[in-house]
């Protein structure tokens, strides 16, 4: 036990300890305007995070066209070069639903009642009837909410960092 705690606390130490290294910055802004037509992901100065399609770029600033939920909107957002604090390459998605997602989810919920039940039952003389069909219940419900839940925009590779 001794040995345990002492190797838990020096682990803690170093880990304190230690720096984190940044990552090298990207300034490259003809890396930005190589991406014309491309899918991307616009930071601002304000913090706010845009996904769109890059339109054009030059060097005064880039104009955007935004993405939706479920498609491209009408808008196109001119961004000034001083603006813009970082731009990753973007996948948008467009429709994609998390059905396998809400499965495993579900399926997973439905092994820990399962497991519960099945430790409740372990005190009793009678064994639990219908735990086994708790994950595949919880499977078909997690399937269920994942058809509804739509997966979001993500970034990608980052460009562009100042």
């Amino acid at each position: 036990m001794r040995r345990l705690t002492a190797s838990l606390l020096t682990f803690i130490l170093f880990s304190q300890t230690t720096t984190a290294v940044p990552a090298k910055p990207t300034g490259d802004w003809n890396a930005v305007r190589a991406l014309a037509t491309r899918s991307v992901a616009v930071k601002t100065t304000n913090g706010e995070t845009h996904y769109g399609l890059l339109e054009s770029a030059d060097d005064a600033g880039i104009v955007v066209r935004i993405a939706g939920a479920e498609d491209f909107t009408g808008q196109e957002i001119s961004f000034r070069r001083d603006e813009v604090t970082k731009v990753w390459r973007a996948r948008l998605r467009f429709g994609e639903r998390n059905i396998a997602k809400g499965a495993w989810i579900g399926a997973g919920s439905g092994v820990g009642v399962a497991l519960v039940v099945a430790a409740d039952a372990a005190q009793s003389a009678d064994p639990p009837a219908g735990a086994a069909l708790f994950p595949i219940i919880g499977a078909g419900a997690g399937a269920i909410v994942g058809a509804f839940w739509k997966k979001k925009h993500k970034k990608q590779q980052l460009i562009y960092s100042i």
